[in-house]
């Protein structure tokens, strides 16, 4: 994969506080979103999000821009989200197990691991957060 590559979302400047951000809502299409039977299938919903970015002074509310970030911040997302996760739940199922703890014991310890997990995940979402970096595409 090149480097620099993007993910891009159109979307609408809704507030600009003055502290150098904007509130942007952007619309997250699914890959059939354009199938004629998108009306009956639950598969082709859409789904808004509201996101900060950084922005200069030219952006005004009610612009309509193009919000950009790198594609590697992505793939970090999707692991913070799914794979470390994953990854915990598993490690946890096999330690019980291998310690001699039954599978009830071993998956619900499993689970309370996730529940660890994404609670140092909240409780540092800040700091994770300044990792992500949205930015308007003039």
């Amino acid at each position: 994969m090149p480097q620099g590559e993007t993910i891009k979302h159109e979307g609408m400047v809704l507030r600009v506080p003055g502290d150098g951000t904007a509130e942007v809502e952007i619309i997250i299409a699914e890959a059939c979103s354009g199938c004629h039977a998108k009306s009956v299938c639950s598969a082709g919903k859409s789904d808004t999000r509201i996101i900060i970015v950084k922005s200069n002074d030219a952006i005004k509310a009610g612009d309509r821009v193009t919000v950009v970030m790198q594609l590697s911040q992505g793939f970090r997302a999707l692991a913070i989200g799914y794979l470390l996760p994953f990854l915990v739940l598993i490690t946890a199922f096999v330690i019980t197990t291998a310690a001699g703890a039954g599978e009830l014991i071993s998956a619900l310890a499993s689970f309370a691991a996730i529940g660890l997990y994404y609670l140092a995940v909240w409780i540092l979402r800040d700091k994770i957060g300044e990792k992500f970096e949205f930015k308007i595409k003039v």
